[in-house]
């Protein structure tokens, strides 16, 4: 089976597997197990947490856990599923907005930000996002707590649900960029004293007009050629203000 072809067995049994405390199960004869799906996907998110996604692997977590990797094959047939019940465990733990009480652009503002520190909190995520996320009570869920937050603008249920995905892939691509920037060791301020007067003597103002004025004013506000909290900042509010706009655009045509 190639690595695009659909299995549906596998799909069914990871579907399963993400709403297994809704669904009635038989019980098994014979003694308890020792350790649960919970236990195992408590133990991936921390070692994920910990040291990346790369390192979430079956054998890495049977022995977190003190089993034998086969045990962990019991619970869960594969690392594909495995990281698909970590997703859908992690997003269900994640606050819903903050939005009682707020404006609409405030509330939208609550819900990037959220996004935004949960995923730099937890950079594996980013890692694991696919176009087709896991539809667990998790994933489901939080799905459910943000679109009542989007739907406050009035928008058609198609563009409700895109206005969504805006908010929460530009949240999420900044909180990787977050993450990018704080792995980067030196210091902005030290940085820019070191280059700063190299750039000044060989950008020719002549060659280069809009890049020496420009970057040089940025880089001696932020500290550097880049920040990522500045970048996110600015980022966040065009994105906002660009759904309110879409919905009053909507109004103002009716």
């Amino acid at each position: 089976m190639t690595e695009t072809e659909f299995d549906p067995v596998a799909a069914r049994r990871t579907i399963t597997l993400l709403w297994r405390k809704h669904l009635v199960e038989a019980v098994k004869p014979g003694p308890k197990a020792r350790i649960s799906v919970d236990d195992l996907v408590a133990k991936a998110i921390l070692r994920a947490d910990r040291e990346g996604l790369p390192a979430v692997t079956i054998r890495g977590v049977a022995a977190d856990v003190g089993v034998r990797p086969m045990t962990v094959y019991s619970h869960v047939p594969d690392r594909e599923t495995l990281v698909a019940l970590m997703v859908d465990a992690s997003l269900a733990q994640m606050p819903a907005p903050a939005s009682g009480g707020l404006g609409v652009e405030a509330a939208l503002t609550a819900l990037v930000d959220d996004n935004h520190h949960w995923y730099v909190a937890h950079p594996w995520l980013a890692d694991a996002h696919t176009e087709r996320p896991p539809m667990g009570p998790g994933v489901i869920g939080k799905y459910e707590r943000e679109l009542a937050v989007v739907a406050r603008l009035g928008l058609s249920d198609l563009d409700t649900d895109a206005a969504l995905s805006f908010l929460l892939n530009f949240a999420r691509a900044a909180a990787a960029d977050t993450v990018r920037s704080r792995a980067d060791a030196v210091d902005g301020g030290r940085w820019w004293e070191a280059v700063g007067p190299v750039l000044s003597e060989v950008l020719d103002p002549v060659d280069y007009p809009l890049s020496g004025r420009i970057g040089t004013a940025a880089g001696s506000a932020m500290s550097g050629a880049y920040n990522a909290r500045h970048a996110y900042e600015f980022g966040r509010e065009r994105t906002v203000t660009a759904i309110i706009a879409l919905s009053e655009s909507g109004r103002a045509g009716r």
